[in-house]
């Protein structure tokens, strides 16, 4: 009995290649400082010695420069250009009539007293990573310019983040009202999980701490599983497209296979809420949903909460939680089988005293009524058919003795005491509990050493 993992790529990277990251932050609201250049002019006086009477001037002085329209509106967008350059404002989206067919939106920033109009290229709409809505309070980013078609003042916003709830969790909060109008979350279509799973597909990286804290459980507990690892990424840009290709190639393999896939656990362990939010991704969302094995959220740690969680047919608190909520504990199946030994022996021999008890009444009877021969010759046949019941019962005792003892052998291999035999100590602290690390400890602590024939208490120094 071992337990098998065996590695399915999806994709072309190859093994130890790290994953790329991509960190996503909202950065706080910068303090806006205008700079003015102060010039210092120097003026030299000259004395001018007159030798004649100076001419003078007796026209009239000249009125006040007249411009053209698109004079002065050159002047006004120049100006405006040079003494404020790129700026944030901050306000809420009024006079908003959606999306133009053309793809820019045109709107206005509103605070309590004033308002300015306001329009984005299609360029940067596209880019805006939350849906845009009217009253919607944000901080836009970009330049302030005169139109001289219509004579008024725009703004010309090149980015958006709204105020307050961030972008992220804004666009998860969208993101998980569009599933859930769709039927995505309902209870209905999610399919049950069984406690008992042969062969098991992991989607994860292979080198996360999550996997071997997965592996590590498998073992212990339930050494027999086969499990098939789906390499991807699960952190950064990349991280759900490679997941969701991991997915289909789980399922391919599974529909091929002679046995198929009989659960999928999807996930990662802990993080910040930017590294977990590529399982909240709309195409990632509806990978799971369409998967034909079973899948098992397993993200992060109890408190998080992802759109993958929601999507999933069940959602496990972390991927050590995932592993042991798929297959059932050894040590629990040996009892139950052991009990069962035990019923079916005690069962055999009550049959066999029966049949006994029946063979010893037909004999009474027959022999009071039937010729000597004839009574021999069924007590003869009695007599066969007793011990092929007796050879039988004895076959399948020493057939479930054997089994009883092979399990006894894998769950004695697997006895931490084992490890002690063989020089290796368990650590822990007063109360019992294991010292994993030496970040555990700190010097003047006292610990336990437990070894295969008693306990030696030592001090960190």
């Amino acid at each position: 009995m071992a337990l098998y993992l065996r590695e399915l790529m999806a994709g072309k990277k190859r093994l130890g290649e790290p994953a790329e990251l991509d960190l996503f932050s909202i950065a706080a609201q910068p303090e806006v400082a205008v700079l003015t250049t102060s010039t210092t002019v120097t003026t030299t006086t000259e004395e001018v010695y007159l030798t004649d009477d100076p001419e003078i001037n007796l026209e009239p002085p000249l009125g006040p420069q007249i411009y053209s329209v698109t004079e002065i509106s050159g002047e006004l967008k120049s100006t405006l250009s040079d003494r404020f350059g790129e700026i944030m404002i901050q306000g809420e989206i009024a006079d908003f009539k959606g999306i133009h067919r053309s793809g820019h939106l045109y709107f206005a920033l509103k605070d309590e007293k004033s308002q300015i109009k306001a329009v984005m290229w299609r360029g940067s709409v596209v880019r805006v990573p939350f849906e845009i809505k009217g009253g919607l309070e944000v901080i836009v980013t970009g330049r302030l310019d005169y139109y001289g078609g219509q004579g008024s003042l725009q703004f010309v916003v090149e980015k958006m983040e709204p105020v307050g709830i961030g972008a992220l969790q804004l666009k998860f909060e969208q993101l998980k009202e569009k599933l859930k109008s769709e039927g995505l979350f309902d209870l209905s279509r999610k399919r049950k999980v069984k406690l008992l799973n042969w062969r098991i597909g992991i989607v994860t990286g292979r080198s996360t701490a999550a996997l071997q804290d997965m592996l590590k459980i498998f073992s212990t507990r339930f050494p027999l599983a086969e499990l098939y690892l789906f390499h991807a990424s699960v952190q950064g840009e990349k991280a759900p497209s490679e997941i969701c290709e991991a997915i289909r190639v789980a399922n391919a393999y599974s529909e091929k296979a002679e046995k198929p896939l009989e659960v999928l656990i999807i996930g990662r362990g802990g993080g910040s809420y930017e590294d977990l939010f590529c399982f909240n991704d709309e195409a990632l969302a509806r990978a799971i949903a369409a998967s034909k094995i079973p899948t098992v959220s397993a993200v992060g740690h109890e408190i998080d909460f992802t759109i993958a969680d929601l999507v999933a047919d069940k959602r496990a608190a972390t991927p050590s939680h995932a592993a042991q909520e798929t297959v059932p504990e050894a040590q629990t199946w040996f009892d139950r089988l052991e009990e069962l030994s035990k019923n079916f022996e005690r069962q055999m021999l009550d049959a066999i005293r029966d049949l006994q008890q029946k063979i010893d009444l037909l004999y009474n009877r027959i022999a009071g009524s039937a010729p000597q021969k004839k009574l021999e010759s069924q007590k003869e046949l009695l007599s066969q058919y007793q011990k092929r019941l007796e050879q039988l019962i004895k076959n399948t005792l020493e057939r479930r003795n054997s089994q009883v003892a092979r399990l006894a052998s894998v769950l004695d291999a697997l006895s931490p005491l084992k490890v002690l035999d063989r020089g290796y100590s368990i650590v822990a602290d007063l109360k019992g509990k294991a010292v994993r690390s030496v970040k555990d400890v700190k010097s003047g602590d006292e610990l336990k050493l437990r070894l295969t024939d008693g306990e030696i208490s030592t001090l960190v120094i």
